[in-house]
């Protein structure tokens, strides 16, 4: 619990999720006077793990670092936290339309390895339109998007509809459809339902290709947000709901369910939509209130399901499955190699969210190990345990893995998304411009807002 004596601050942080622990850090250890308010009673917000009675963790949100994301890198090693390569010896399986196909590779979007024996003429569709759609990426300049005559054009148009222009085949339709459900940037979304602009602004700043899924964290990602909070102490208070902020030139004002605080300025760690609940006086200016209305959260759910061991191995499987099974499009081996137990996570998406969500919990416990079963064999239906992380049930939260732009919503309303208004700015993964979508976006927002305020603080 924060001192009570003390209820005006310098910069008051709104969010404990990773962003906001790191601003509220950065500013700290510059000797600003921070508080961070969080609804929850637990800190981390989609950085959140536990350990099953076997002594594995499991990542209940986010659990991957790669080479390219050097601020989370950084963090880690700043923390003394170690890594250890993703589990990927073995034969990716890939089941397409009721048919199983075992290669030494790996793709999404781009592709790496074997090619699955799916058909030349299917393959072939699939990469051609790959190089187109690189080609277009290549026409954005990098940054956030800006508003143009081509970026117009983009932001017209689904991502849905660029796949029918584009491809001819069952297979190269659902490849570029999978991305969308199964690529962090993008929500998860279905085609249909994010911009085109997005989509590919999203490649140029957060690509496959840069292995964000290279390494896994022994102890998991989960440790991290406490390891944040025990250097801020008594700066952090947790089960408190900011309902409403009143902000001048000057000054913020944060009222809470049970308290009020005054702060030089605040810094919102939010995910846009959960932004707008809260209630602001003055008004925020109608672009960014339009904004917070059309930045839906992915629908995702994941589950971690363990065996007492990675009996896929055995079969001379990597434990990784992509394919247009009935539930499950991707599963992937988490297993730690210290403990020797068996971990594959697993995630229900978009359409298929809705359907499985609606199932009572043994219905859809059985739809997921059915699936599993398909990708990996019988030896899937007896795990030793099961978990379900329902994202869009979580009303702190809403959805995961990230927020995504809708068509038109880049070129109308998003330059609200990171714009300062007044005392208040913005943090968090959707705010990066660089790694959206990965516990990297949300460092780097993180640290440009606490750049940002401690300039200001300077200047006052």
């Amino acid at each position: 619990m924060a001192n009570l004596q003390l209820t005006s601050y310098e910069c008051i942080v709104i969010g404990a999720g990773l962003a906001g622990l790191i601003a509220a850090r950065n500013l700290q250890r510059r000797g600003h006077q921070v508080l961070v308010i969080e609804a929850r009673n637990r800190y981390g917000g989609r950085m959140s793990g536990q350990y099953l009675p076997s002594g594995q963790w499991i990542d209940r949100g986010g659990q991957w670092v790669g080479p390219t994301q050097e601020r989370f890198l950084a963090l880690l090693d700043e923390y003394k936290i170690r890594r250890f390569p993703s589990p990927n010896q073995g034969k990716t399986v890939l089941v397409f339309n009721n048919k199983r196909y075992e290669f030494n590779g790996f793709f999404q979007g781009f592709h790496e390895g074997e090619v699955p024996d799916i058909g030349a003429a299917e393959w072939q569709d699939a990469m051609s339109a790959w190089a187109r759609f690189q080609e277009l990426a290549k026409t954005l300049p990098s940054g956030y998007p800006q508003s143009n005559d081509h970026t117009k054009k983009l932001d017209s148009k689904t991502f849905a509809q660029w796949i029918e222009e584009n491809t001819s085949t069952d297979f190269g339709q659902w490849y570029f459809a999978y991305m969308a459900r199964a690529v962090g940037f993008l929500g998860p979304a279905e085609p249909q339902q994010v911009s085109l602009l997005h989509v590919l602004w999203g490649q140029n700043c957060a690509p496959q290709a840069e292995h964000p899924e290279a390494e896994l964290i022994h102890g998991g990602a989960g440790q991290i947000p406490d390891k944040i909070a025990a250097e801020l102490g008594e700066r952090i208070r947790l089960g408190e709901p900011v309902v409403r902020l009143n902000y001048d030139s000057a000054s913020v004002t944060v009222e809470t369910s049970q308290n009020t605080f005054t702060a030089k300025f605040a810094i919102i760690a939010m995910p846009p939509h959960l932004a707008g609940r809260i209630i602001y006086d003055p008004p925020l200016p109608p672009q960014r209130e339009q904004l917070t209305q059309r930045v839906p959260m992915g629908c995702c759910a994941k589950i971690l399901i363990s065996y007492e061991q990675p009996f896929w191995r055995k079969q001379g499987l990597a434990g990784l499955a992509q394919g247009n099974c009935q539930w499950l499009e991707l599963c992937a081996d988490s297993s730690d190699p210290e403990t020797g137990v068996g971990v594959i996570a697993t995630f229900v998406v978009g359409d298929r969210y809705i359907r499985w969500r609606s199932m009572s919990s043994p219905a859809r416990r059985a739809a997921v190990l059915s699936d599993l079963a398909i990708y990996f064999g019988q030896e899937a239906l007896f795990p030793i345990s099961y978990d379900e992380v329902d994202w869009p049930g979580d009303p702190w939260t809403g959805g995961a893995y990230s927020a995504f732009m809708p068509p038109g919503v880049w070129t109308s309303f998003g330059e609200a998304l990171f714009t300062p208004v007044g005392p208040i700015h913005w943090a968090g993964t959707e705010m990066a411009d660089r790694w959206p979508g990965f516990f990297e976006g949300a460092i780097r927002s993180g640290e440009a807002a606490a750049d940002q305020i401690a300039l200001l603080l300077r200047e006052k």
